[in-house]
């Protein structure tokens, strides 16, 4: 039998850093991924939402990361995301690794912020960058991004890539890389992924997680009957028993604004998020919201994939999804690092229909919430 790759196989710097971080065992697709990485293989990873996909590559990147000295340093690892947000929290969890090993430079790229200031404050380089694809594009067309020590390109999110339009551009960015390794992680397999793979990964090793087992999705689900001319004030209602953070995700940007505006009226901290703010506006919400200056926040889905807010103590769905993985992805950002999280359905008289099809989608059952 195959030894199970733990831990303690990393280097010492590296064990202290993840004691650090409180991480003393491996997640299923860390296991399954660390190993393969490490040895230089193409990679195919499809792995559900909080399973640990992050620190999946970032182990085997800080393992490998040889310190470029005081001069100018040159990328040697490319990761590519779909979002700002996604960008600047890879970026931190990645920097997290390094507290115990010095001269590792790591960047941020992304669009939304002034370009000729982007370029000085990269004017150094950096080892690691994290990049969203149109941003780094520019930094090629300028030849402020520097490719010829760039071994590693890794791909995460890559489903929400292409529904956002990225394709083209992550073919772009990947064909201006000489010899590389690519490592492609995706949670779903719809099929501009499948010719993403097939354009980019030469004889991957496929890696497919179905049930995560170090860190479960340690969620109660829950549903509430609602009328349509109460909804609002209802989930006020709910919101006021609850102690800690809760992110209410809405269908329409409209929505997310005007839920919020109702529940600022009924006395609640709140505050909405959706891709249509200026980047910078959406920053500065996302840190009051870390910062648990904002106890809630109704978003869009642009809060659904990839955004880790270990805080979060519930979820509340005021409309339905529109398809059922972003139902996974919406429930999925409360229950992290073990932590037992809620998600609560406010489903409409019309709808009730929907308990059956969630509870088959998130394979449990949905209870109905206390309304004492």
């Amino acid at each position: 039998m195959e030894k199970k790759y733990t831990v303690n196989d990393l280097s010492e710097p590296l064990q202290a850093a993840l004691k650090e971080l409180n991480i003393t065992e491996l997640s299923d697709v860390q296991t399954a991924v660390i190993p393969s990485f490490l040895e230089g293989h193409d990679l195919l990873v499809k792995a559900a939402t909080a399973s640990g996909k992050t620190y999946a590559y970032g182990i085997p990147v800080a393992e490998r990361a040889e310190p470029q000295g005081k001069g100018k340093h040159y990328p040697s690892v490319l990761i590519l995301v779909p979002t700002r947000e996604l960008a600047l929290q890879t970026a931190r969890a990645i920097r997290l690794l390094f507290v115990k090993k010095e001269g590792v430079r790591t960047a941020v790229l992304y669009g939304g912020e002034d370009m000729n200031r982007q370029v000085r404050m990269f004017s150094k380089g950096a080892d690691i960058v994290v990049a969203t694809p149109a941003r780094l594009l520019d930094h090629l067309r300028r030849h402020t991004f520097r490719t010829k020590m760039c071994h590693t390109l890794i791909i995460d999110e890559a489903d929400v890539m292409v529904s956002m339009g990225f394709y083209e551009d992550v073919i772009n960015v990947a064909s201006a890389l000489e010899e590389h390794q690519t490592a492609l992680f995706s949670a779903t397999y719809p099929p501009k992924v499948e010719a993403l793979c097939m354009n980019l990964l030469h004889e991957p090793q496929v890696i497919e997680i179905q049930n995560e087992s170090v860190h479960p999705q340690d969620i109660g689900y829950y549903y509430r009957s609602v009328h349509p001319d109460h909804k609002l004030d209802t989930l006020a209602s709910m919101l006021k028993k609850m102690s800690g953070s809760a992110i209410v995700f809405c269908n329409r940007r409209k929505t997310a604004e005007f839920v919020t505006k109702g529940l600022k009226e009924r006395g609640l901290k709140a505050s909405f998020t959706h891709s249509e703010l200026e980047p910078q506006e959406r920053k500065k919400i996302m840190e009051r919201f870390r910062n648990q200056e904002i106890r809630i926040l109704c978003a869009t889905d642009v809060l659904a994939r990839g955004i880790d807010l270990p805080f979060l103590d519930c979820v509340i769905l005021y409309d339905y999804p529109e398809d059922s993985e972003t139902l996974l992805h919406r429930c999925g950002r409360t229950s992290r690092n073990m932590k037992l999280g809620k998600a609560v359905l406010l489903l409409e008289k019309k709808e009730l229909f929907r308990i059956q099809e969630a509870q088959k989608l998130l394979g449990n059952q949905l209870k109905k919430w206390p309304t004492g």
